[in-house]
């Protein structure tokens, strides 16, 4: 059987260092204990519509989701060290991908040139999370 979870529209993605969030996020979100950011979160400027998915389907005796995050944007990423990227959705619930431990989100970056009949030249960034809960509820202390 496989659940599939798609967020209602996304107002918010950023992303934040990896080694700044809390320990075990994902065992805690597991036992429906409130996740906390309380780092610095770097906002992307994105363009197009961004589109967050989770697919959790039963795996080797167990349960394991699949977070898929789809963006363009013209802002460089930190590919060269871990981070976790933040969305929040058009209801104002927030969701991080990605945690202090492993397993990490794989970020995938395309840049394409465009066309010259108007199509930007944009990058198009996937991130993916393979995990026994990759998109956690949290709450953050930013306003919009």
């Amino acid at each position: 059987m496989k659940i599939t979870q798609s967020l209602p529209g996304i107002k918010f993605i950023g992303f934040v260092e990896s080694d700044k969030l809390q320990r075990e996020m994902m065992l805690k979100a597991l036992a429906n204990l409130p996740v906390g950011i309380f780092t610095d979160i770097t906002p992307i400027v994105f363009c197009g519509v961004p589109t967050c998915e989770a697919v959790s389907t039963y795996n080797n005796n167990g349960r394991i989701e699949q977070t898929t995050l789809r963006f363009k944007t013209l802002d460089a990423l930190p590919t060269s060290r871990h981070v976790a990227f933040i969305v929040t959705d058009c209801n104002g619930q927030s969701y991080v991908i990605g945690q202090r431990e492993k397993p990490r989100p794989i970020v995938k970056v395309t840049r394409d040139t465009g066309t010259p009949d108007g199509d930007p030249a944009v990058a198009t960034v996937e991130v993916t999370l393979y995990a026994q809960k990759s998109l956690i509820p949290c709450n953050i202390s930013m306003l919009f």
